[in-house]
């Protein structure tokens, strides 16, 4: 409102300014906007926590798929009247505050027809009342394309957990039944089949389970695991398992780690820096992406080394 208040605009985008700072603070000065942005305050937040959690590099495809089925339950727990009620309460308080009106906007008096296009087809009501057309229009809409998205990603990560699950707990695998672990792990090995090459062996990895998860001390997670057999040297013995573990482990949760690391092209390649060959550009890739490691490095003595190897004594 103050760009709109000025009293000297410069000129004619000044003018142009203050009108669209006038529909802007209109715009957000609405009951109606106050509840969306409570709205989407809620499913935002929620889904933040989950983004944040897949994002990071230590997450595994059990955790996260707990992480989106609580995330997916909140969703559908909004989808009622109950909670859209309760957002229009705390829309209710805030709009006190900020002395606004606390109502939606009454709907136009002119009725929208829609042409039917079958004799069958019944005729087209709109509903009159701004508040129920604001709860199906938008709040109900935005809900369902939220649940819907969660729901994809839901439905990939339940396959690799219904693949790889058995994986996760690999202690306990001494007291279930062994006819469950070998159909497990044949229906492991039918995924990791191309054509005539197999990754592993199935009747295999149920054998070398069953004799690993007698040798762990404690339930153990696959990293751990894994470290378990790379420090008793016993990746030879079992290799289904040394297998299958590092498969699990390199499986991506998601690409947002890769995403930043394909990012600093950008940084490095740069218009100043065009004609660089590429091992040039791969050597300064490297030292960006391995930042933490390039920062520990002593210059010194590599310019040491450097030198050593480099310099040319003239012998007089």
């Amino acid at each position: 409102m103050d760009i709109y208040n000025d009293p000297n605009p410069a000129g004619y985008s000044g003018n142009i300014m203050r009108v669209e700072a006038k529909g802007i603070a209109d715009g957000i000065s609405t009951f109606k906007f106050l509840v969306s942005l409570i709205t989407w305050y809620n499913i935002l937040f929620e889904i933040n926590i989950t983004s944040k959690l897949l994002q990071n590099k230590n997450a595994d495809i059990f955790v996260c798929t707990k992480q989106l089925e609580v995330t997916k339950n909140y969703l559908v727990s909004c989808r009622s009247d109950e909670n859209f009620e309760k957002n229009l309460s705390d829309a209710t308080l805030l709009a006190n505050e900020l002395d606004i009106d606390a109502n939606f906007p009454n709907a136009p008096s002119r009725r929208r027809k829609i042409k039917k296009q079958f004799d069958y087809e019944a005729e087209g009501v709109s509903i009159q009342d701004p508040k129920q057309n604001y709860k199906i229009s938008f709040y109900y809409m935005i809900i369902d394309n939220a649940v819907n998205a969660i729901q994809e990603r839901f439905n990939q990560m339940q396959e690799y957990c219904a693949l790889f699950g058995f994986l996760y707990d690999i202690f306990n695998l001494k007291d279930k039944n062994e006819a469950d672990i070998l159909m497990q792990c044949k229906k492991f090995e039918s995924a990791l089949t191309h054509n005539s090459c197999k990754d592993i062996n199935g009747e295999d990895l149920c054998w070398e389970l069953q004799s690993v998860s007698r040798r762990l001390p404690k339930v153990m997670g696959p990293s751990e695991v894994l470290l378990f057999i790379l420090r008793h040297d016993l990746q030879n013995s079992v290799p289904n398992i040394y297998v299958a573990l590092r498969i699990l482990l390199t499986l991506p949760v998601s690409v947002a780690s890769g995403e930043r690391r394909f990012s600093r092209l950008k940084l490095i390649k740069t218009y100043l820096r065009s004609t660089m060959t590429e091992e040039r550009l791969v050597g300064l890739a490297t030292i960006s992406i391995e930042q933490e490691l390039a920062y520990n490095l002593d210059l010194c003595e590599l310019i040491s080394l450097f030198a050593q190897e480099k310099a040319r004594k003239v012998a007089f």
